[in-house]
């Protein structure tokens, strides 16, 4: 197993006791009537996108102008967008960082016809990491058949892993035997739903063989690791510091990552696994926010759902704010151009991630808390708060098909690869 786990551990685990609980956002406060002018900007987006996809063309080649044609309200959004500051990506970027979801887009689709747009959606996150993570290590973004198989894991396993309706034998069943074929056995597959899991570990092993690349493998079975242990959150409802709940958040997310990075180029230096590990433990917590209410249904422990409903969470969202921006501030293994602007990027969509999460829970902070944190949200409270229904409603103007096609193939037509 990987050699510095434990140290990475500890020095994550030493980080968030002493990253202070008091907000040091140091994001820019944002002005009502700018809240408002960004709300109309977004809504006169979507009403043109509906309108465009209510025109699908009936004639196959009048479809790639169709196509051309959204591309281009989609590029010209991310030219004006400041929510997520996509408009500080330089061209060469943004144009890659589409090529490789479209990409990843189709052969989703090739793999698996019957897949459920929401794990595209699921999957094609851990595409984007891996895609700036090749950026920050100075290298061209690009799609590999390795970051399609590690991506499309995640919906494969960790949707069976959370169900309710799987019992934990067979959850731990599964386990068993997929580490065994992580570790590179001929284990045959129980049914057809294993067999998609171990084809996209052999993805995995067309790029990167196992005597070459090690640290690949080992990182992969350490998520598991970790899967296995965050089965312990299921079994009950637990006490703070009856579980280690904060190393299980820290090796979950920081493994994830990491095999992230071997994925990119094999091999690590010590400053980017550092930071790769980092980046998994922030986004494993923001995982955790965002995810604080089905948890609590689900009885599945959490750092945060074990205060949630308790306490106030306040302090410790300060906390993990707090350590999004001194993770991403110290970081040293930055190369190539705009390291500034991308660091920026990078702190500035976490935190961004974070505060729509605050406001998707609200009955766990104080009203103080959410009064200071909607100063720093792109949009007003009102409007964030009926965003879904919204656009549900907008969408729901929409005919199930156009010529044929159903919108949800219209929607995945507009990111396919010529």
């Amino acid at each position: 197993m990987l050699k510095n786990i434990d140290y990475l551990n500890d020095l994550y685990s030493n980080m968030w006791w002493k990253t202070s609980a008091k907000l040091n956002i140091n994001m820019k406060k944002i002005s009502y009537l700018e809240k408002k002018k960004r709300e109309k900007t977004l809504e006169v987006f979507i009403d043109k996108i509906i309108k465009h996809i209510g025109e699908f063309p009936k004639d196959v080649e009048e479809r790639k102008v169709w196509r051309n044609t959204g591309n281009k309200y989609v590029d010209k959004m991310i030219e004006v967008e400041d929510t997520f500051r996509l408009g500080t990506l330089d061209k060469k970027m943004k144009e890659q960082f589409f090529k490789s979801t479209k990409i990843f887009i189709n052969t989703c689709r090739e793999f698996d016809e019957n897949i459920e747009y929401k794990d595209i959606g699921q999957a094609m996150r851990n595409v984007w990491i891996v895609n700036i993570f090749q950026k920050i290590i100075g290298r061209d973004i690009e799609f590999s058949k390795a970051i399609f198989g590690y991506s499309m894991l995640y919906p494969y396993t960790d949707n069976y892993l959370d169900d309710t309706k799987v019992t934990l034998k067979s959850k731990n069943d599964f386990n068993k035997r997929f580490s065994k074929r992580l570790s590179g056995e001929n284990i045959e597959a129980k049914d057809s739903y294993e067999e998609k899991v171990y084809k996209l570990v052999e993805c995995i092993e067309e790029v990167f063989n196992r005597v070459d690349y090690p640290k690949v493998y080992e990182g992969l079975l350490l998520i598991q690791q970790g899967q296995e242990k965050s089965l312990y959150e299921q079994e009950s409802v637990s006490m703070p510091y009856e579980r280690d709940m904060l190393n299980i958040s820290i090796e979950k997310g920081g493994a994830s990552v990491l095999v992230d990075g071997y994925l990119v180029c094999g091999e690590l230096t010590k400053e980017e696994e550092i930071f790769a590990y980092g980046y998994g433990f922030l986004l494993q917590l923001c995982d955790d926010l965002q995810d604080v209410n089905s948890d609590l249904e689900k009885n599945h422990m959490t750092i945060i759902s074990q205060l949630a409903g308790k306490y106030n969470l306040d302090k410790i969202i300060n906390k993990l704010i707090n350590i999004i921006i001194d993770i991403v501030d110290n970081a040293t293994c930055f190369k190539g151009e705009n390291i500034k602007e991308l660091k920026e990027l990078i702190k500035n969509n976490c935190i961004t991630m974070v505060l729509f999460a605050i406001v998707d829970s609200k009955e766990y902070f104080s009203k103080e808390y959410i009064k200071v944190i909607s100063s720093y949200l792109p949009f007003t409270l009102s409007y964030i708060d009926g965003i879904e229904i919204k656009f549900k409603k907008k969408f729901k103007a929409l005919k199930p098909s156009y010529h044929g096609v159903k919108v949800e193939d219209i929607l995945m037509y507009l990111f396919e690869v010529e």
